[in-house]
């Protein structure tokens, strides 16, 4: 008898954005013996699939968002869910659009039904449909109710606050870290300086940024700081990683600045814990976040760090982390600054300590998928399980 509890993680992405990372680095780690983890995507392909399929998870692909054809979306999620027998849907999701894939959930019968905030804001390039979303947004979340599901969970409290705002108990939320393998961003000077002569940067001052080129991440305010830095040092050079819809403007845009030769773009990368080893500093402008992996990695790695105010200060788990205003001249003198204070960075992470070792972090997660509605529903499994 197939005791194991299984759990449809929806939705994830052919980006490996940080829904997706967290994801299936919650895969990695859980205990496969207890749970199974199916995936539904929106994405026609995913090129990480077949090492999914290897660990017998089964990918169900919708053709459509609800929002371009809710019936035929309807019918296939439904499909999912009558051959599935799921015992949880994990829902991960950014912003408010509908309850349509919580009431199939409930209408099917699934005994536990996550929601899980991940954000604090809309990441829609044009600024009508970014405005129209965000009235949607506060519209549907104006109509939500507590038995819309069982369980709420948040990556920090403004990522709670976005979505929930009051219309769910405070008691009833629970805040999960995003938690990373610590021990893989230790610094390590030999990886320095390995990463630092594959991109001819060894003498260099370098500063770094790790995002998707999207709204979101505010390229557009980092490039102009870097062309304000660059007058008054020289040697500075930007390592931009990832990349997204917005890439081919961000170039432009440091063309336009004359600095486009001092700006490396990485593009999509798996080896960002090596990459974070090269740089001097890191800086994080966005927009918005919820709880933003790449500022945890960046801390495991001692890589003094700017990020903006419109951020949550939750993310504060060292002492080289510096929350600043969106002003252009308050960053360029930070970095600065910054600059002509040496440091070395130690090997050693404060991510376990703090509780953003996955390690860790997967047994609290495995713990929630066990208890309250599960639990009271199918007891002789769980404890099976226990």
């Amino acid at each position: 008898m197939n005791n194991k509890i299984k759990v449809l993680q929806f939705p994830i992405a052919a980006s490996k954005g940080g829904i997706t990372r967290y994801v299936l680095k919650n895969w990695q780690y859980i205990d496969k013996s207890r749970f199974q983890f199916d995936f539904a995507t929106m994405s026609r392909t995913l090129d990480f699939a077949s090492e999914l399929e290897k660990d017998g998870c089964r990918i169900h692909y919708i053709s459509c968002y609800a929002e371009e054809n809710a019936e035929k979306f309807d019918a296939e999620f439904k499909e999912i869910l009558e051959n599935g027998k799921y015992d949880i849907v994990h829902l991960h999701t950014k912003q408010w659009k509908s309850f349509r894939v919580e009431k199939l959930a409930k209408e099917a019968g699934v005994p536990k039904i996550i929601v899980h905030s991940h954000s604090t804001g809309i990441d829609t390039v044009d600024e009508k449909k970014r405005q129209a979303e965000i009235e949607l947004h506060c519209k549907i979340k104006d109509e939500l109710t507590e038995d819309i599901a069982t369980d709420f969970w948040a990556c920090s409290r403004l990522a709670a606050s976005f979505l929930f705002g009051d219309k769910i108990s405070s008691d009833r939320i629970k805040i999960m870290n995003n938690a990373i393998e610590p021990e893989r961003y230790c610094y390590d000077e030999d990886v320095r300086q390995e990463v630092r002569k594959e991109f001819e940067i060894e003498d260099r001052f370098v500063v770094g940024h790790v995002g998707r080129f999207a709204y979101q991440k505010n390229h557009m305010f980092l490039i102009k700081i870097f062309a304000e830095l660059c007058k008054k040092k020289k040697e500075a050079v930007l390592l931009l990683v990832g990349d997204g819809e917005l890439r081919s403007a961000v170039y432009q845009q440091a063309a336009d600045l004359h600095i486009e030769n001092k700006v490396i773009f990485a593009g999509k990368r798996d080896d960002v814990d090596r990459l974070l080893q090269a740089m001097d500093i890191f800086c994080f402008p966005s927009w918005f976040e919820g709880m933003p992996i790449t500022l945890i990695e960046v801390q495991a790695a001692d890589l003094a760090c700017l990020y903006s105010e419109t951020i949550t200060d939750e993310i504060e788990l060292t002492d080289r982390i510096y929350r600043l205003p969106l002003q252009q001249e308050v960053w360029v003198r930070n970095i600065l600054n910054l600059s002509k204070e040496y440091k070395r960075r130690s090997r050693m992470s404060e991510m376990s300590q703090k509780g953003y070792s996955i390690r860790e972090q997967i047994k609290n997660i495995e713990k929630e998928y066990r208890g309250g509605a599960l639990y009271r529903l199918i007891p002789n499994r769980i404890g099976a399980c226990a």
